[in-house]
């Protein structure tokens, strides 16, 4: 760190690295006795306390735990250059994205505000659609009728996958909301105040976000699956 950033005292490197959970002897382990864990968080040290205009972030939270979060939303809300994140927290991009780039037929669109806003009008967006769709059964009704048979090997692979995605949404969609209400728990004082239930939260919050970003994985394979197999 001192080689990477002159500028800065020991002590404030100190400091930063403390954020990130290096303190006592860990701050002067070398790079290649790191986990990967530990090696992202330095990264992530190394990004805060460079001279630059531009960042790239991929998965910055993913090993860390609630108050290096926290830290590291403030630090990135004080950057006054161009950020681009990629991101399954929501906790996290709901406090430093202003703008949305999402794919959508196959092409990256973007939606000027935050993460919320975004998913507001996307819900609201995805709804148009349907009704629509329920109009147009009723005028093309006849013509299904002479599709593929559903015996047809690859329509049933595709039909079983697609049951397979609906279960894994739902899935995200309930971790989602466990995550969500311990970021809601850890935000109250009576929690944080407390060391015994701020650690048994903490535990809780980082063990129920890795499991929300392995469905979350699993969701987005198999959806590219599917795309393969309908191309």
């Amino acid at each position: 760190m001192q080689a990477f950033a002159p500028k800065h005292t020991d002590t404030e490197l100190r400091s930063i690295l403390g954020c990130f959970l290096f303190s006592g002897d860990d701050a002067f382990k070398k790079i290649k006795v790191l986990s990967g864990g530990e090696k992202s968080r330095v990264a992530l040290a190394k990004a805060l306390t460079a001279d630059a205009n531009f960042l790239a972030l991929d998965e910055p939270t993913n090993h860390l735990d609630m108050q290096s979060v926290n830290i590291l939303i403030q630090a990135l809300q004080q950057f006054e250059g161009t950020l681009i994140v990629v991101s399954h927290d929501r906790y996290f991009l709901d406090h430093v994205a202003n703008k949305i780039w999402y794919i959508e037929d196959k092409q990256i669109k973007e939606y000027p505000g935050t993460y919320q806003e975004f998913e507001d009008w996307n819900s609201k967006r995805i709804i148009k659609p349907e009704e629509k769709k329920v109009e147009k059964k009723v005028v093309v009704e006849e013509p299904k009728k002479v599709k593929v048979a559903p015996t047809d090997d690859k329509f049933k692979l595709i039909s079983k996958k697609n049951k397979e995605l609906a279960a894994l949404e739902l899935k995200v969609v309930e971790k989602e909301l466990i995550v969500k209400n311990l970021e809601i728990d850890l935000a109250k004082e009576e929690i944080y105040s407390n060391t015994t239930k701020l650690q048994e939260y903490t535990r809780n919050y980082n063990s129920s976000k890795a499991e929300l970003t392995q469905l979350q994985k699993n969701w987005e394979e198999l959806a590219e699956e599917i795309m393969e197999l309908e191309d």
